[in-house]
This record gives C-alpha cells, structure tokens and sequence, in this order.
C-alpha cells in the first residue's frame, strides 16, 4: 500500500523500492518510512525539502483509508497506517496465510544455486563450519519463502594438496585398524601430526607432494586411499546434518569438477589470460587491482580459484541460476574477488548474478581455531553438552514433563543456533553457555518458551479459533503496539532476503515475543468478557502463526509443552 502511494511520485517501480522502505524504531515515528538522502543528490536539493515536496505530491490527492496520515520528518517520509484497518488486515491475513504469512508465490519462480557448508573432508565437523550450515540454511528457507526455486549446494572440500599431506602422514603412522573406530578423529590426528612433524622433517612435504601428484593422474593407490577416506567421513556427516535438519540437493565437492579443469584451462589459455610465473602458471589481474591469481602449480596440480571457476561455470550450464551465492567466510573475500574477475574476463556475462556472502569467525573463547594446530572444538560435543545442559534445566524448571530427552534437545539445538544468528552475519560471535540457554534473556528457548505459552492459551481457550472475532474490541497500547510488530513480518521477510541476512529475522522474533509476553501480562485473555476474549484469542493465534513460521526459516524447532 504504501509502495503504491510512493511509486508513481517517484517514477520507479514499487519492485525497485520495496528494499529501501525501513520500520521506524519508534511508533510515534510511524509504521513505514522511506528515506530521502539517497535521492537528494540526484534531486539537488536536502533530504527534508525532497520528503516535504514528495509529501505534498502524495497528499494532494486523496489518501486511501488504510493511510491515517503522512509527516515528513528528519528526510523521512514517515508513513502512519490507520490502526483499524492495520489489526483487521493483519489478522485476517495471517488466519488465511495457512502458515506462509509474507510468503510469495511467483508464476515462474527465479532460481539461486546457494552453497553452504562445504566442510573439508578426513576433519571433524568443527563448531567453524556451523556459520556457513546455519546462515546457508537459514537463507535458503527465506529465498523459498521469498518464491525462489533454491538449490541447495553443499562444495566439500574433497581434493587439494591437503589430501597429499593425510595420505603420507597415513602411510607413514598410520593403519587400517585406527580407522575402524572414531575414524574421522584418528584420521584428524595423523593430519595435525603431519604439521607437527613437517617442521623438523622436510621430506615430509616432499611426500606429500607427491601422494597429491598422484592423485591427481589417477594413480590408483592414492584414489583409494581418497575414497576410502571420503566415505568414512561422508558416513559420518550424515548423522550430524540430520540432528541439525539440514539437507541438500547435490553433494559436488572439488573432486566432481577435476575431471572439466583441462577445458577450463584451455579457455583461459585461448582468452590469453594465462602467463607463465617461476614455473607456475598465473594470471595477472593487477590491472583490475587484484593480487596475480595462481590457476596452476609447477607439477600441473590444480588450485581451488581454479576448481571454483569449473564449478562456476558447470553450474550455470546445469541450472541457469538467477543468483549464485557463496555463503564462505570473511577470509575468502579477496579469493571471490579473483573468481568473479576471471569470470568476467573469460566473458560469462552471468558472473554478474554470482556473489560472495561473507560472515565472521565463531568461537568458544579468545584462540582462533586451527585445524593445523588441533585446537578444533567439534560440533557434536558442542551439541552433545549443549543437550546435557537443557536436560538439567528442563529438569529443574518441570519434572513432570513428559519426553524430557526430546526437550531437552530441541531446546539445546534452539540455543546454538539462534546463538549463532544473534549478531549480523559479518561480526565474530562468541559463544557463552549461560546465555544461549537463558529462557528470558534474546535466546532461542526463550522464543520457544513464549510459543509455549501461545499453545498453553489456545489449549485452555479450547474452543475453535477463527477469523470472525471483532478485531475492533483491540485498541489498548500493547495489543496495538503487538499487532504492529505482526504487521513488521512480511518487511522483515523481504529485508532478509535483499539483505543476505538472517539476523534480522531473529531479532524480529525476539521482538514479537516481547511484545506478546507484556500483552500476556498485562491483560486477561480466555476469561476476559465474552467477544473481547475472541478477539484476543485470535491474536494469540497470529502470534502463534508467526513465530512457528519464524522458528522454521532459521531452523529452531517448535514445542508445544516445555
């Protein structure tokens, strides 16, 4: 509505401004805003005298009824939206949404190819790899949401001189017997002995070189000792993928493109893009302000810019995507950079629909973690501790309920996960036990708590809940200020999705369930006088909605005792 009003004053598409409409964070500000000062410039003129001059020319024709009134306001436009109206279509909407309230449905879904995940084969799946699972999972859902047709891409970490140096440390102190128990453990101690050893025995690199030469020209002892190792840890990811409820559509790791690297190469060669450099082959992207980006090693071994341009390029033939997104860590930032230039130069006018969506490292203390070093804090245990935890207070806080085990892990996996979505994607996190697992601090049980709570009222309201309660009987300020935060959904939904970020999506479930638990203090609810009590109930129930549409973008199981 307010993208109707805005649009033809502005000349643009309401498709090309619905990114920068924001939510004022005060409600004296209004319910929508459009900032001015992106427009100003262009406009000649300050962002107050273009939202005074765009005020004027909304309101010289009659507003429609849904809008109270329009201030402009600090180079804001702000936008009011009548409260009457608001509760009723906002009500309606999430009782007829069927659980997709500020879903979008398009005739022909565009498509984004999203990897995330990517975990490094032969290593325990470290607490560092939850970020990329947990951001790439949570954006997928929110693309869907949004009418994207998503490809879940998982690019494990399957080749690379890393491998050369596990098959020699494996040859050298290792055994058939070490991996029939814990084996992905064992093979992650041989890995880290390697490193610890390189430093006073050189001929350990040499060795390793050579296992990944061989490798590579499909020496056949050295692609056993790969698959072998590969199946044993895709036996193990499996199980751990499950308990987190994350899935993919393809599993091609580095290996699957091995195979398309000569054509990739010759490309590169017929563009002239490949130079020679101490023996190396190279290309030089200094003229485009990057570092020169190696493609090939002396012994002809390949590197991972030049398996990612393969990938690239494989997976647009396969899917044509609309957007590829590459949900890989902060450090990678400058490696992205090269592939897109060497995209570009290659002349893949796609590369344009590809991007990099960076986050920042996570940990349990003040050491960064190192694979190298052995200092990994592995997932499972995280999860496994995390759950023993949640059995206690679960314990504690009920010691009737029933199916505590059950409980207690879904309470654990909402901690660790609305844990690791509590800042933007591109700050660090730091995990605290205490804090995640709070049921009244921004956590995730405390959101479970207050869905809790929603089911507990419906139960007790026992009586069918629907969309004809008479939503005018809702005028008090935390039933009015709790339906504006309803009404917040959908435009965080879209942010999230423009924004890469499902930050913003937990933060606005956060504040819902604020809002509701100050409503469901200060109000009677099923006792209260009869149509009241209706209307109320029906907002619970859109509380209700919301949230389990909210927990399930990012991943959080749902409860309904606890």
């Amino acid at each position: 509505m307010v993208l109707d009003l805005v649009a033809p004053v502005l000349g643009r598409t309401p498709e090309d401004l619905e990114p920068l409409i924001e939510i004022p964070p005060d409600l004296n500000k209004g319910d929508r805003a459009l900032p001015c000062f992106r427009f100003a410039k262009e406009e000649k003129c300050s962002p107050q005298e273009l939202a005074t001059r765009w005020k004027k020319a909304i309101c010289s024709k009659r507003l429609p009824e849904e809008i109270e009134r329009i201030e402009a306001a600090g180079g804001y436009l702000n936008f009011f939206i009548t409260k009457r109206i608001l509760t009723a279509e906002v009500l309606q909407g999430i009782y007829a949404s069927q659980g997709k309230y500020g879903f979008e449905k398009r005739k022909k879904p565009p498509v984004a190819v999203i990897e995330f995940s990517s975990p490094n084969i032969a290593k325990p799946f470290s607490i560092g790899h939850l970020r990329s699972t947990n951001i790439g999972a949570a954006l997928a859902r929110i693309f869907e949401a949004r009418g994207w047709r998503v490809i879940r891409m998982n690019h494990l970490g399957d080749w690379g001189t890393q491998f050369g140096k596990l098959m020699a440390a494996y040859r050298r102190w290792g055994n058939a017997e070490m991996l029939r128990e814990d084996a992905i453990l064992n093979l992650y101690k041989l890995y880290v002995r390697f490193h610890e050893e390189e430093v006073s025995d050189p001929t350990l690199i040499e060795e390793a070189r050579d296992w990944f030469s061989r490798l590579e020209s499909g020496d056949a002892e050295a692609k056993e000792l790969w698959q072998w190792f590969r199946d044993l840890t895709l036996a193990e990811l499996k199980p751990l993928y499950d308990r987190l409820s994350v899935e993919f559509d393809y599993l091609w790791g580095e290996s699957f493109y091995i195979d398309k690297l000569p054509t990739v190469l010759k490309e590169l060669e017929t563009k002239g893009l490949l130079k020679e450099s101490d023996d190396a082959t190279v290309i030089d992207l200094e003229p485009h302000g990057l570092p020169t980006a190696l493609v090939q090693k002396s012994d002809e071994s390949s590197l991972y810019l030049t398996r990612d341009l393969a990938a690239a390029i494989i997976r647009f033939r396969q899917f044509a995507f609309d957007r590829m997104i590459y949900v890989v860590g902060s450090p990678q930032r400058l490696h992205f950079q090269q592939v897109f230039k060497v995209l570009e130069l290659l002349g893949h006018e796609w590369v344009s629909r590809c991007e990099h969506v960076p986050f920042g490292h996570i940990s349990f203390g003040d050491e960064g973690m190192s694979t190298r070093k052995g200092n990994v804090v592995f997932l499972a245990d995280v999860l496994d501790r995390a759950e023993q935890m949640a059995r206690k207070i679960v314990e504690e806080k009920n010691p009737n309920l029933e199916e505590k085990e059950a409980v207690a892990k879904d309470v654990a996996l909402a901690a660790i996960l609305f844990a690791d979505l509590s800042a933007k994607r591109v700050k660090d996190v730091r995990f605290s036990w205490e804090e995640m697992l709070s049921f009244d601090g921004e956590t995730g049980p405390y959101l479970q708590y207050t869905l809790v709570r929603t089911e507990s009222l419906i139960r007790k309201y026992d009586r069918p809940i629907d969309g004809k309660a008479n939503t005018d009987l809702l005028s008090t300020s935390e039933e009015s200020a709790l339906i504006r935060e309803l009404s917040l959904f959908p435009v965080v939904l879209r942010r999230s999705e423009y924004e890469r970020e499902p930050f913003l999506i937990g933060q606005q479930m956060i504040s819902l369930a604020r809002q509701f638990n100050r409503f469901y203090a200060a109000h009677r609810i099923v006792d209260a006088p009869e149509g009241t009590n209706h209307a109320r109930m029906l907002l619970v129930s859109a509380v209700r909605e919301v949230l389990i549409t909210g927990l399930k973008l990012l991943g959080i199981p749902t409860l309904k005792r606890m």
